[in-house]
């Protein structure tokens, strides 16, 4: 059962970080993000840095790699909202 558990923990790992993928690369080739939310990922990044914290304290380095990995993708989002994002900042 912790082989399964493991399994699935790696996979929702993954299924996480890639679910951001899609939204950066669009800004990133379009150089547009009106219409992305910079307050919804300025929530995801402090929600990242408590799980971060959360897992440290637990010890699990898969639940603090994820969350480092969306913490930096949400970062990169934000980032290129601010720069490409046009007249709707929020």
């Amino acid at each position: 059962m912790e082989n399964l558990a493991t399994v699935v923990g790696a996979v929702a790992g993954v299924l996480s970080v890639a679910a951001f993928v899609p939204q950066a690369w669009r800004i990133f080739r379009r150089r547009s993000a009106g219409d992305v939310s910079l307050a919804m990922y300025l929530t995801l990044i402090a929600a990242s840095l408590l799980w971060m914290c959360y897992a440290w304290v637990l010890g699990s380095m898969p639940l603090f790699f994820t969350n480092f990995v969306i913490g930096v993708i949400a970062v990169l989002i934000s980032l290129l909202k601010i720069r490409h994002g046009g007249k709707n900042q929020g």
